[in-house]
């Protein structure tokens, strides 16, 4: 017996993605050399917009409606409300079925298999770990989805995420998982633009993505950004419907770039990982990350 929310079709998302297109942002042909070795990785039609209008409608059913001003990580678990960082509005949605059915989806492609076991990578997890040999390999999806809406004007200044380790210690996220659920249309909308999975500040001529003509959504780029603030140095990721864009939460500086007009809704939450052994002289599976 499934654990889906009763807001939810019984078959929601069990069906595969017939058409998933993945690009991996190589940061060494970028402008963002820094971050040569890092992992991200665009796919594109994950979810179909119907599925994500749907999405939307179960999160908003799980809290009638209401949706809580976002907060900011502050240090000892505590968390405060600090606009000049963060505005948007979100609900967070404990939903473990749907994070493991979106998570089905993507699961196979040889570009997430890369990442399903961590072992000698310092740029994963920082040089502590590498000393005692620690292994860790992927155990889930986090069940805590946290569904964003930011609308026009709203933001998420640039930032690092932080690694989310559970009450027992046995798990730690080192990954950020996010969905794109509308683009240039209003969610559920039939068309999908066509959108890059990704593009440089240099090549536009702008710090920002250009804007689609007609658009319903101007502007909400995920951007990635150099530690030297030279902002003609961004690698931008635009919302796309059912677009997911997955990366690592140690040293990638980004940020939620101003929705300019409209409204922007994705979904985010984490990959965790299990300690597998600390023991282990096995090269890294991380091909290339750590060259």
């Amino acid at each position: 017996m499934s654990n889906l929310a009763p807001s939810l079709p019984e078959g929601f998302l069990l069906s595969p993605s017939p058409n998933l297109q993945t690009t991996r942002i190589d940061f060494a042909q970028t402008p963002l050399t820094e971050y040569a070795g890092l992992y991200a990785v665009v796919i594109d039609n994950v979810l179909t917009p119907t599925e994500c209008a749907t999405l939307i409608a179960g999160a908003e059913a799980s809290s009638n409606g209401q949706w809580e001003r976002a907060l900011v990580n502050v240090g000892g678990g505590r968390q405060e409300r600090i606009d000049y960082i963060r505005s948007c509005s979100r609900i967070i949605w404990d939903q473990a079925e749907v994070a493991e059915r979106i998570w089905q989806r993507v699961e196979d492609l040889p570009e997430v298999k890369e990442i399903s076991r961590l072992e000698n990578c310092p740029k994963m997890f920082g040089n502590g770990p590498v000393k005692r040999g620690e292994v860790w390999r992927f155990s889930r999806p986090n069940e805590r989805m946290r569904v964003l809406k930011y609308v026009g004007g709203e933001y998420f200044k640039r930032h690092t995420d932080g690694s989310y380790a559970t009450p027992d210690g046995s798990e730690r996220s080192y990954f950020t998982l996010h969905l794109y659920l509308n683009s240039g249309s209003v969610p559920g909308g039939d068309e999908v633009p066509e959108i890059a999975p990704f593009e440089f500040a240099a090549e536009s001529g702008s710090t920002a993505p250009a804007q689609l003509d007609g658009s319903a959504l101007v502007g909400g780029a995920t951007s990635f950004h150099s530690l030297s603030f030279e902002d003609e140095m961004d690698v931008h990721v635009r919302p796309r419907t059912g677009r997911v864009l997955i990366f690592q939460h140690r040293s990638l500086l980004h940020s939620g770039q101003d929705v300019e007009k409209g409204e922007k809704y994705t979904m985010r939450t984490d990959l965790m990982y299990a300690l597998e052994s600390t023991k282990s002289e096995t090269r890294s599976h991380m091909a290339g990350l750590d060259d």
